[in-house]
């Protein structure tokens, strides 16, 4: 039903606050069959269809969306293509529709966000935070911890958040879909090693657990509701966020809301449908079709099992269903469709592109151990510092790691022995090869090639040697999972 006039959000909030509005309540599912995982090829080529489409509704000004309030379409958009693989700075006609839409949100996005808070609300600096980290620059770090201090000084005081996180104090209450968002943001903000206030972790994690219902799942909750029925889509959020903040808070154990949430999302779940009921005919009919925010509850439920570590639900390959139900109802087009094409089509990319890109995009994850030489006084008793392990030499910061990865690809070596060579060197040596394998020169793409095999696991480099986005996709890893908090 929709809300009063005085209740709605203006457009750049209700761009994606929707989507729950229409998905309450949930109830067990029949078990869908199961589905063949589909081919690596079939899951590349929906990919690249479904950028190409995304990128032909850019408009002339680099955003999406259209209207006055695009920036939290475009940020959607601009995160879907950077997991896609699509690169800043690389020969093709998507890196151009990329570059537009980040130099709008590096040019107009803070001005809007400063005149008119309320439409950067929670959506939209949410995805915008996630856009630059996808984006992987250093100097983005001070704006993304600017959005993460917006973000968290923006929630409920019932430990929700509302539409809006900017323009006014905070609300007293929220829902669960602004919920989810905004601690997919602020995790990947600490994954980023950026500071964020450990009050309003703990006040989200005493939400999520006083609003889980008695089946174990979660509901939209609007307004602080703590009885609201479950759906699929907010029961995967729920086990998002409890597993997100499991690992900000460096929990040693699992949340005990985690359990009942998984097993109520393994009952209900199937990759057609969003489960639960509705009131309303029509949307019953939308919702046997299909049609209920199908794409985001699928990568919500992504969202969900790659934060809690599920490769199944019971004897579900979740990610194999959900990819083999988008396969088949892409459009020619290389669009999804049911709520808003774009919408669908943002969130089905980024549900198919976690196979493609296995790193979980925005898991915070432990700072690496500092390893050093110990001082003669901490070594063990009877042991002298002449028999302590040497220091492992520093690695190479990016500049350096380019011009020796340059210097080893112009010679003719064994790829073992360039392999050994970027080990020593470091993180940045793998990050330069990945960069080579872009290169004019045929031969030093083929070295690059061969070492990359010698260093990392043949999935990671799949289609890599063929295919710019399979190209995007390893660069993003090699620079998220090694190259984490070194120079850039």
């Amino acid at each position: 039903m929709p809300r009063p006039a005085s209740l709605r959000p203006v457009p750049a909030a209700a761009l994606l606050a929707a989507l729950l509005l229409l998905a309450p309540g949930a109830r067990a599912a029949p078990e869908p069959s199961p589905s063949p995982p589909p081919p690596p090829e079939a899951i590349d080529r929906a990919i690249e269809a479904g950028a190409t489409w995304l990128l032909g509704e850019q408009d002339a000004r680099g955003t999406f969306g259209g209207g006055s309030d695009p920036l939290g379409p475009t940020a959607l958009a601009a995160f879907a293509l950077l997991h896609a693989g699509v690169r800043e700075g690389a020969r093709a006609r998507a890196a151009r529709g990329l570059e537009r839409a980040l130099r709008w949100l590096d040019r107009e996005g803070p001005g809007l966000a400063a005149t008119r808070p309320r439409e950067a609300g929670t959506y939209a600096a949410a995805l915008l935070l996630l856009a630059l980290r996808e984006r992987g620059r250093a100097q983005d770090r001070p704006r993304m911890q600017r959005l993460a201090d917006q973000i968290a000084g923006g929630q409920a005081r019932n430990g929700q958040w509302g539409y809006q996180v900017g323009g006014g104090p905070p609300p007293d209450t929220g829902d669960n879909s602004n919920a989810q968002f905004a601690l997919l943001a602020l995790g990947a903000a600490a994954a980023e090693g950026l500071t964020v206030g450990p009050a309003a972790l703990a006040r989200a994690r005493a939400w999520w657990r006083e609003a889980q219902q008695p089946d174990g799942g979660f509901g939209y909750s609007s307004g602080g509701s703590r009885h609201s029925a479950s759906t699929g889509s907010m029961t995967a959020a729920g086990i998002a966020c409890l597993a997100l903040l499991d690992a900000a808070e460096g929990r040693p154990s699992p949340d005990p809301a985690l359990g009942p949430a998984l097993a109520h999302l393994t009952a209900v779940f199937r990759p057609d449908r969003n489960p639960g009921p509705v009131a309303d005919r029509v949307r019953q009919r939308q919702r046997a079709a299909g049609r209920g925010w199908l794409h985001y509850y699928l990568w919500t439920v992504e969202r969900a099992l790659v934060l809690a570590g599920h490769e199944r639900l019971g004897e579900t390959d979740w990610y194999a269903a959900g990819a083999a139900h988008l396969i088949a109802t892409q459009h020619k087009d290389g669009s999804w469709r049911g709520e808003r094409p774009l919408y669908a089509t943002c969130f089905a990319l980024l549900f198919l592109t976690r196979a493609a890109d296995p790193p979980r995009a925005f898991t915070p994850r432990a700072a690496p151990p500092r390893v050093t030489t110990p001082r003669p006084e901490a070594l063990p008793a009877g042991e002298t510092p002449a028999e302590a392990p040497a220091q492992a030499p520093a690695p190479l910061g990016r500049e350096a790691a380019a011009q020796a990865v340059a210097g080893w690809l112009a010679q003719e070596e064994a790829a073992a022995t360039r392999a050994a060579r970027c080990r020593a060197g470091g993180p940045w040596c793998t990050f330069a090869l990945v960069r080579a394998l872009d290169l004019p020169d045929r031969a030093a793409r083929r070295r690059a090639f061969e070492t990359l095999h010698e260093l990392l696991p043949p999935e990671r480099l799949r289609g890599v040697d063929r295919h710019p986005l399979a190209r995007g996709r390893l660069e993003g890893w090699v620079r998220r999972e090694l190259c984490a908090g070194r120079d850039q």
